[in-house]
C-alpha cells in the first residue's frame, strides 16, 4: 500500500443503467482491495447488487430517480411528474442506507461513477468524493453536438448527480485534455481478463447489440446476418446476446452464423481472436476492443453519448460509423479491416497501454490519513 499507515475504508457508487459501470468499477474494487483496502458498493438494481456481491463486497440496492431528457434538456416538471410518486419512499431508501453506512462504519472517501447515492452521503460526512467515470468529459469540455444530439441532458444529468466532488479521473480511450486542475483524464479501466487475453487474427466476426428502452438488437442482427449470409461467406460471424434477447434471434442461426448466450469468458475469448467488431457505440465495449486491437463497426443508440463515442471512433480512423446496419458500409469496413486494425493497434501502444488502477489507487492514497474532508458541499 505505498507505505500507507492503515487501510482506507472507501464506497463506491456505481450507476446500474446497463453493465459497463459494474464492469469498470468491479475491475477497481477488485484492485483496491488486493492492495488490503476494504471496499462497499452502493448501485441499483437486484442484478448489480448480485454482481458485486458475486465478487465478493457487500453491496446495497440504492434508489436513483428517474432523470429523462427532452429536446437535449431535463426540465424540472418532467423530473418532478417521473419521481413525485416514488420520491417519499426514494428519501426513506436513502436515509436508511445513510444509517447502515454509519453503522457499517462511514468510509474515508467514496467513488461516485454516474451514481448520486454516494455524492449525497460524501457531503452528509464531510468525507471526500472522487469522481471515476467516462461521461464527466461532457460536463467538463465544450463538446460539439453531434447529428441532432448535443451533450446538454448529460451535462445537467452529472451537475444533478454530483453537484461537486473533490477529484474527477476522466476515462477515455481517446487523447482529451482540459486546463482544470480537478481533472485527469486516464485510459479506461480495462479487465485483466482483457489485457492478459491470447491476441490472433482469424477470420472471425463478433458481434454485440444492446438494448435501450424501445431499440433492440433484432433489427441491426438481422440486416448485418443477411448481410454475412449473401456477401461475406469467407468469415464466420458470431453474435452475442443476452437470455432475454437469445430467443428472439436465435432463428437467424446459420452455417457460419452463430447465435450465443451471453458469456463473458467465451466473448472475450472470441474478441481476442476476431478480425472485427459489429457493436453498438457504448465506452466499455470500444474500449475492450481496442486494448485487443480490434477495429470496430458501430451503430450508436439514441443518446448523444453513444453518437459522440462512434464519431470520435470514426474520424480517428480506428473503425467506422453508421446510423443503423447498411449492406454498403459494412462491406466498406470489412474491406478496409486490415488498414483499421493497424490505426487501431498503433493507437494502443501511444495510449492504451497503461493501467490506470495503480495511479487512482496511489491518489487515494496519498489523501490525509485523518481529516479527510472535501470543501463543504450542498446536501440534496
Amino acid at each position: 500500500m505505498s507505505g500507507l499507515a492503515q487501510p482506507l475504508n472507501v464506497i463506491i457508487g456505481v450507476n446500474g443503467i446497463g453493465m459497463g459501470h459494474s464492469v469498470r468499477q468491479g475491475v477497481l474494487a477488485q484492485y483496491l482491495r488486493d492492495r488490503g483496502h476494504q471496499v462497499r458498493i452502493i448501485t441499483n438494481g437486484s442484478a448489480r447488487v448480485d454482481y458485486f456481491k458475486d465478487l465478493g463486497f457487500p453491496a446495497w440496492d440504492a434508489w436513483l430517480p428517474t432523470v429523462i431528457a427532452r429536446d437535449d434538456r431535463i426540465h424540472a416538471i418532467d423530473a418532478v411528474r417521473a419521481n413525485i410518486k416514488q420520491a417519499p419512499a426514494g428519501i426513506a431508501r436513502h436515509l436508511r442506507l445513510r444509517r447502515t453506512v454509519r453503522e457499517g462504519g462511514v468510509p474515508d472517501v467514496f467513488i461516485t461513477d454516474y451514481e448520486p447515492n454516494t455524492s449525497r452521503l460524501a457531503y452528509h460526512f464531510g468525507k471526500p468524493l472522487i469522481s471515476i467515470d467516462q461521461q464527466s468529459k461532457y460536463r467538463h469540455l465544450n463538446l460539439p453536438r453531434v447529428g441532432r444530439y448535443a451533450r446538454t441532458a448529460e451535462e445537467q444529468r452529472l451537475r444533478y448527480f454530483t453537484p461537486r466532488a473533490d477529484r474527477f479521473f476522466i476515462c477515455s480511450y481517446v487523447p482529451l485534455d482540459a486546463d482544470n486542475q480537478t481533472l485527469e483524464f486516464i485510459p479506461p479501466v480495462v479487465p485483466d481478463l482483457v489485457r492478459s487475453a491470447p491476441v490472433t487474427t482469424e477470420p472471425l466476426a463478433v458481434a454485440y447489440f444492446s438494448r435501450y428502452f424501445d431499440y433492440g438488437p433484432e433489427d441491426s442482427v438481422r440486416a448485418l446476418v443477411e448481410v454475412f449470409r449473401e456477401h461475406v461467406p469467407d468469415r464466420a460471424l458470431r453474435v452475442y446476446a443476452h437470455g432475454d434477447e437469445i430467443g428472439n434471434l436465435r432463428q437467424y442461426a446459420d452455417g457460419q452464423i452463430e447465435i450465443c448466450a451471453f458469456d463473458r469468458q467465451a466473448f472475450v475469448t472470441d474478441l481476442a481472436r476476431s478480425e472485427v467488431v459489429f457493436s453498438n457505440a457504448g465506452f466499455n465495449l470500444i474500449s475492450e476492443a481496442f486494448v485487443l486491437g480490434k477495429p470496430v463497426h458501430l451503430v450508436p443508440l439514441p443518446t448523444y453519448d453513444q453518437h459522440w463515442c462512434a464519431k470520435v471512433v470514426h474520424e480517428a480512423e480506428l473503425g467506422t460509423g453508421a446510423p443503423h446496419i447498411d449492406r454498403e458500409a459494412v462491406l466498406d469496413f470489412l474491406s478496409r479491416s486490415r488498414e483499421l486494425r493497424h490505426n487501431v493497434e498503433r493507437h494502443r501502444d501511444q495510449h492504451l497501454t497503461s493501467d490506470p488502477r495503480e495511479r487512482i489507487a496511489t491518489y487515494l492514497e496519498s489523501l490525509p490519513a485523518t481529516s479527510r474532508p472535501a470543501t463543504t458541499h450542498p446536501v440534496g
